[in-house]
């Protein structure tokens, strides 16, 4: 079974807490690693295993967040029109 691992870059333009934070962290802008495995299927499809966001403040942390907590924080943030 092969993983895959995917890198994106989120930008966050107010302090934010995700799940899994024990305070508020600076804006900035943050890598998000994807890990994912394959399903058993005739066609290729991929089930997402672990969601890691990278922060840095001083130290790196690694922070193990849900793709649904990640998504919900940045639509927090988002600017409102």
């Amino acid at each position: 079974m092969t993983t895959r691992t995917s890198v994106e870059a989120v930008i966050f333009h107010n302090s934010f807490r995700l799940p899994g934070m024990d305070r508020d962290h600076p804006p900035g802008v943050f890598e998000v690693q994807i890990t994912e495995e394959p399903l058993n299927l005739t066609w290729e499809a991929y089930h997402r295993t672990m969601t890691l966001m990278l922060t840095s403040g001083g130290i790196i942390e690694a922070i193990d967040v849900t793709a649904e907590d990640l998504e919900a924080a940045l639509a927090a943030d988002a600017p409102h029109s």
